[in-house]
């Protein structure tokens, strides 16, 4: 069985930007005496290199099924404009780990939709194994002590990073962002007040990618990328609405 993750990629611009600030907060990380379990842009254990990238779904397949993967994420992209991103804050996530945030919109919310609607039917009701943080999928859901609209997205879709209804409520949870660094110790995150401005990290995506994943997230495999359609232009982002 294979984990894949379907990402939206970043233009190089971004991709270097964010592998420097990923050099950045694991080398401060270190310093602190926690540090992290990876660095954008170096190998994770036998895999390739920890590639920047924005998560949108991850799903469990059969390794002969990646190809299928591959090709409904490219039939999908094809009909799809390129998305324009902007950077909007950095913020820790629950276990500690730095990760910058992009201004959640309608064009974030209907790729993440479409990328969902495309490729969740061939998970054909498979769990994952483990999330990035390592817990048990099926133990998860299991759990009556867990968030119920996290159980609830794990049953249904597998992945339980989904906006369902853009309302701020318990099932708006797709954050568009990309992950720096990992601790070790999730009890020491690292300071984040002098980074760059977010608003810096913003530009054009130009598509997406089926990648094999590593422990923590990580992107190492590259399956295929999709690229969106050239000849459609990205459009400007609407303001935040929460009626979508």
């Amino acid at each position: 069985m294979e984990t894949v993750d379907i990402v939206a990629i970043l233009p190089p611009e971004l991709n270097s930007a964010a592998i420097t600030l990923s050099d950045r907060l694991t080398a401060r990380m270190r310093e602190q005496g926690s540090p992290s379990w990876f660095r954008l842009g170096d190998p994770m254990g036998t895999g390739g290199p920890c590639e920047p990238h924005v998560s949108l779904f991850m799903l469990a397949v059969d390794r002969t099924e990646v190809p299928e993967v591959v090709t409904a994420t490219r039939r999908l992209a094809a009909e799809l404009p390129a998305l324009v991103a902007e950077g909007e804050f950095y913020r820790h996530n629950p276990v500690g780990a730095p990760e910058l945030y992009f201004r959640k919109s309608s064009a974030w919310i209907e790729l993440q939709r479409a990328v969902v609607a495309s490729v969740e039917p061939l998970r054909r009701g498979r769990l994952r194994e483990t999330d990035p943080a390592g817990e048990r999928i099926a133990e998860l859901i299991a759990d009556p002590a867990q968030d119920p609209a996290r159980r609830g997205q794990l049953t249904r879709f597998g992945y339980d990073e989904i906006t369902e209804s853009w309302d701020g409520g318990a099932t708006d949870r797709f954050n568009p962002h990309v992950t720096l660094a990992w601790p070790i110790d999730p009890e020491f995150p690292v300071d984040l007040a002098d980074l760059p401005p977010a608003a810096e990290f913003s530009g054009v995506l130009p598509g997406l990618a089926v990648y094999g994943m590593s422990p923590h997230g990580t992107c190492t495999t590259l399956f295929g990328t999709a690229l969106f359609a050239p000849h459609l232009s990205a459009p400007h982002l609407s303001a935040p609405h929460p009626s979508v």
